[in-house]
């Protein structure tokens, strides 16, 4: 990766090749972060092809889950390797989403909880059909001048395609076809009560959560909404652009981008409620004694190197940002 920049602009970036004492703090983290990956790996082979497979169904949403939570802790491994602790705010706010929305799923009537998640992104995928390939619509119009009618038509039998298929999928199984049930009941309540066309969260469709905020109060995290997963939106949303600045006895100046601030909480709540899901999915699985004693002296020894990584990035003098 071309980063002459770094050096073009020392001023503005905090470059940690330069600093061996920076970088092995980095590096205790780095391995934190690894091998809670490597255990969400071991687990996935476990339900993949172990002896531990409770629901084939069920059991294959997990893993897709439990994928994507090591791709997002792998991604937040690697913008840490760089001192780019700001940044991996963003990715720590999805992983959040995603372990919530794990753990939601595996408290209670886990099979329909499931089957409504996996449906969800096809709900979504037909709806935007229903706009772009109606000739009439705004979008259809839109589309139709961008693309030629010969490449509209084209996209449109595509579309009928897709709708045959998703149809064949709720047809597949009797829990999608409960979930289609559900789905539509809650939709044609919600559009005659705002008379209107209503849009149903999947979460809505199997249990009486209607908002993020109650479906973390539903997993147990209710307290952590404000000032963990609210204070994350602010980089998300970008309010917190003014806050690139710091003020010492010299005056006003500009912090560095890959500013060292904040990766003691970044790692700590990364590791909080990744551990916290894999307990979960343990309990799911229902393994044996000499596996729930594996977990705990894995959690054990993860929790004091986790400790030694958040003093260690706590220790790092707020004059190397600057």
């Amino acid at each position: 990766m071309d980063d002459n920049y770094l050096k073009i602009f020392q001023e503005l970036f905090f470059n940690i090749e330069e600093n061996e004492d920076v970088k092995e703090i980095i590096e205790q983290s780095s391995w934190v972060l690894a091998s809670i990956i490597t255990k969400f790996g071991e687990l996935q082979n476990e339900i993949s092809y172990g002896t531990s497979r409770q629901h084939d169904f069920v059991d294959t949403v997990i893993c897709l889950f439990i994928r994507k939570i090591m791709e997002q802790l792998d991604a937040i491994n690697v913008l840490f390797s760089v001192g780019s602790f700001t940044q991996a705010q963003i990715i720590l706010r999805a992983l959040i989403e995603n372990i919530i929305t794990l753990e939601f799923i595996l408290k209670d009537d886990t099979e329909k909880r499931a089957a409504s998640y996996y449906l969800e992104h096809h709900y979504q995928e037909i709806e935007l059909g229903v706009r772009c390939f109606n000739k009439n619509s705004k979008y259809g119009k839109l589309i139709l001048a961008q693309k030629g009618e010969e490449q509209f038509n084209s996209d449109c039998e595509k579309y009928r395609k897709k709708k045959e298929a998703f149809q064949r999928i709720i047809k597949s199984k009797e829990i999608f076809q409960k979930v289609d049930e559900a789905r539509n009941k809650k939709l044609n309540e919600k559009e005659k009560e705002k008379n209107k066309k209503a849009y149903v969260q999947w979460y809505e469709v199997c249990s009486n959560v209607s908002n993020f905020y109650q479906l973390m109060k539903e997993a147990g995290y209710e307290k952590y909404y404000q000032g963990i997963y609210g204070g994350l939106s602010n980089e998300t949303h970008a309010l917190n652009s003014a806050m690139g600045m710091s003020v010492d006895e010299n005056g006003i100046c500009l912090k560095r981008i890959r500013n060292l601030e904040e990766g003691s909480s970044t790692l700590s709540i990364a590791c909080t409620f990744s551990v916290s899901v894999l307990n979960e999915i343990y309990k799911y699985l229902n393994d044996g004694e000499d596996e729930r004693k594996d977990f705990q002296s894995f959690f054990l020894d993860f929790q004091k190197k986790r400790d030694i990584a958040c003093q260690n990035l706590d220790m790092i003098k707020s004059s190397q940002n600057n």
